[in-house]
């Protein structure tokens, strides 16, 4: 297994960086003779316990996050090596991370200690975009099987991203004062950016700032090809914390400010041009004779506006949106006996949203009400018991149950016309309320029959309730309602049921005694989800886009595996260490259709018409038996050679490294997803070390290959610059060969 994707409650020794080969002769530049020098590390006092959760997560500490902060300013690409995740692109700052074939509203995504959910109707500003990558200090990720007391209202998994812990100083040290200063350049978007961070403590007293700024162009596209528009964006984040310490623990408070003033989506029909977002929240955590408790409340509130950016040459068209997410979280974790704990725990989450679009022109005279009044309530209840029975075996069960209740306001168009009308008045006389009773149950062990080897075996059943968009977009094929990049349009559905999935895991990990030489890693999954909540094509418009309706398939079987290894070789030799990494991942998904889609409603009306017009069939659309679900990343892997080497001048970690993507055949033409064709990308990484200062050096698609990401959707704009209507629907072409540098400096 890589040193950057460790399992969980394992933590790196040291992570090797990838390598730029260009500097390839500097790299045995140094004199590797020159004795090394000791450095004194600051002795310093971290409070916190941390928790150890399941062999399927992986933790990415600072060291492994060091270099990919260098490399993006997307936080979800933090993950991007990790296995069992891929991401879906968008804008530059908003990727969506996938977790075994499940995205987006799927995947619980906990942003420190904070719930988020996208307020918006095209999800542009996912949970992970409301962070700044380099304030990131430690990143969880569990796929699928997922302790209860991690879970709730999600049935992928759970992503976890902290800063780092509370720092305080030694009573010998009195206070202390630190900072880091960084800045980095990217060329293929003329990306450039700085952040700021300052540390001040005493015994009783822990003070935090983290800032930073970034900007960028669009996107140029691989083989010397045109910039991908529009890519371009703009964020800036502020996050403060102070935190007093107890005899046994700590309080804090700590508050989160963001503004991204525009980000492009190439694979949406309009852009960011407004995101404003305040977080806050208050922590205690205290450890007692009986065990453990803590406690979290919180507070989000995001201002969102989208409109078309200028390279998009398209008329004006402003939507906003206001979103908070408000709850709490209270965990307790009890010491029965000498190897059994019980954790228990209640959370109570709200998220509220008003989505509109104001009305602009004459004909136009009323704001268009996309989600008015909206409300989404979730109470959660868990208990988990932890049962340490020797050193060869550990097992986990628990229990858990979320009670989601949501709701709607009445609702109408840009005017009192028959065309809004029409959806608007038998919306408004339905009874929307909605009320959702999910369980979870998860059944873990653990097995170590000798010092090179482990084990992991689990079940789970997840459960996951519609979201707002899902069950109250009400306006027929509403092309502003999409988040899955596709260009298609989309209606809400008020009768969707939740999502129930059962998942069955298997881990092996072997490795040589101490975990340093070499090590395999291999995980099989599979999962079956009921009612799984799919897009039904209804309608076919002459572009090739497509008019949808969520509905619930009977099932869908989601199946593959992970894999990764690690073999270091020469450790001690005078030119340093070296080391081969490798990785593969590979998800199927298929779901049990043969549904047939509602007839156009405008039959036997005065606007049937539009029936034609539109494609929809009057007399329904029968669905094919069995579909592929949106979105599964094909076979993929890396291969990547690493160095690293300590002298007196410093330390080296680098690598050179072959991504390879298989082509994406198995698409889900329901919702028009394009084909995309095998790919093979070069890239190489330096980093060096001296001291306080660290340099990041690097090309990624060093040989400025042209190719699409499978997960990259739809790209609208390129589309329709072919004409109308379009002869197909285009891939967005991933970025071409980028330069970076990276420059950080502590004091």
């Amino acid at each position: 297994m890589g040193k950057d994707a460790n399992p969980v409650g394992k933590e790196t020794a040291r992570r090797r960086s990838p390598q730029l080969a260009i500097l390839a002769l500097l790299l045995l530049g140094p004199p590797t003779g020159a004795a090394e020098q000791p450095v004194e590390l600051e002795e310093i006092t971290v409070s916190g316990t941390a928790e150890e959760p399941p062999l399927t997560g992986y933790r990415l500490g600072p060291a492994a996050l060091a270099h990919r902060q260098a490399i993006s300013s997307d936080t979800a690409a933090l993950f991007k090596d990790t296995p069992g995740v891929s991401l879906y692109t968008g804008g530059a700052v908003s990727s969506l991370p996938v977790l075994h074939g499940l995205a987006d509203d799927r995947v619980k995504t906990v942003v420190n200690g904070t719930n988020v959910t996208a307020a918006c109707s095209n999800h542009m500003n996912p949970a992970l975009s409301y962070i700044a990558s380099t304030a990131v200090g430690e990143a969880t990720v569990m796929a699928g099987i997922t302790p209860v007391s991690q879970g709730g209202d999600s049935i992928g998994g759970t992503i976890v991203v902290d800063p780092l812990a509370p720092k305080f100083a030694s009573a010998e040290q009195g206070s202390i004062l630190s900072g880091k200063l960084g800045s980095f350049y990217r060329s293929v978007n003329d990306n450039f950016g700085f952040s700021a961070n300052g540390h001040y403590a005493t015994p009783s007293l822990s003070m935090d700032y983290d800032g930073s700024w970034s900007e960028a162009r669009s996107y140029s596209r691989g083989d010397d090809g045109p910039p991908v528009v529009p890519t371009q964006y703009q964020a800036t984040y502020h996050y403060l914390r102070a935190a007093a310490k107890l005899d046994s623990g700590l309080w804090s408070v700590d508050v989160t400010g963001q503004h991204i003033p525009y980000q492009g989506f190439p694979n949406q029909r309009m852009d960011m041009v407004q995101n404003d977002a305040v977080i806050g929240g208050l922590n205690y955590e205290k450890t007692f004779d009986w065990g453990r408790l803590d406690l979290r409340a919180y507070y989000h509130q995001t201002w969102h506006g989208m409109d078309m950016l200028p390279n998009r040459k398209a008329p004006p068209m402003p939507m906003k949106a206001d979103g908070t997410d408000a709850g709490y979280r209270a965990r307790a974790h009890l010491y029965l006996a000498e190897r059994h704990t019980l954790h228990l725990g209640n959370e109570f989450y709200r998220q509220t949203l008003e989505d509109w679009w104001p009305g602009t022109t004459p004909f136009a005279p009323l704001d268009f009400l996309s989600i008015h009044h909206g409300e989404r309530n979730r109470m959660g209840t868990f208990l988990e018991w932890q049962a340490d029975w020797n050193p060869a075996w550990t097992t986990l069960i628990g229990a858990r149950n979320d009670v989601v209740w949501m709701d709607t306001g009445a609702v109408h168009g840009y005017s009192d016309d028959f065309t809004y009308n029409f959806w608007a008045l038998p919306f408004n006389a339905a009874d929307r309320a909605r009320t959702d009773v999910n369980y979870d149950l998860t059944a873990l062990a653990r097995y170590r029959p000798n010092a090179w080897s482990r084990y992991e075996f689990g079940f789970a059943r997840k459960m996951r309730a519609p979201n707002l968009y899902e069950r109250y977009a009400w306006w027929g094929h509403n092309s502003m309602v999409t988040w899955f990049g596709d260009g298609n349009s989309y209606q809400g559905n008020l009768n969707l049921k939740s999502e129930t999935a059962y998942h069955f895991a298997l881990t092996g990990i072997w490795h040589d005694p101490g975990e340093t030489t070499w090590s395999v890693s291999l995980s099989p999954y599979y999962t079956h989800v009921e009612d799984y909540i799919f897009g039904q094509t209804e309608s076919v418009d002459p572009s090739g886009f497509r008019g949808m309706q969520f509905i619930n398939l009977p099932f869908a079987d989601l199946y593959g595996v992970d894999a990764s290894g690690r073999y270091q070789f020469l450790p001690d030799s005078p030119a340093g260490s070296f080391a081969l990494r490798a990785t593969l991942g590979y998800v199927r998904g298929v779901g049990q259709n043969g549904l047939r889609g509602r007839p156009c409603p405008f039959a036997g009306g005065p606007q049937a018409g539009i029936c034609l017009a539109q494609g929809w069939p009057v007399e329904g659309l029968q669905a094919p038996d069995k579909v592929n679900l949106y979105h599964m990343m094909p076979l993929h892997g890396s291969v990547a050679l690493e160095h690293s080497i300590t002298t007196g001048w410093g330390s080296w970690d680098s690598a050179i490294a072959v991504d390879l993507v298989d082509r994406k055949t198995a698409v889900a033409k329901t919702y028009g997803e394009p084909q995309t064709a095998g790919y093979v990308l070069l890239n190489l990484r330096t980093s060096y070390r001296y001291k306080k200062f660290r340099l990041d050096l690097g090309v990624d698609n060093l040989l400025d290959k042209l190719y699409f990401h499978p997960l990259g959707g739809v790209d609208i704009v390129a589309t329709y610059r072919q004409g109308y209507p379009p002869p197909r629907l285009l891939p967005v072409a991933a970025m071409g060969r980028s330069v970076f540098v990276s420059l950080n400096l502590e004091f």
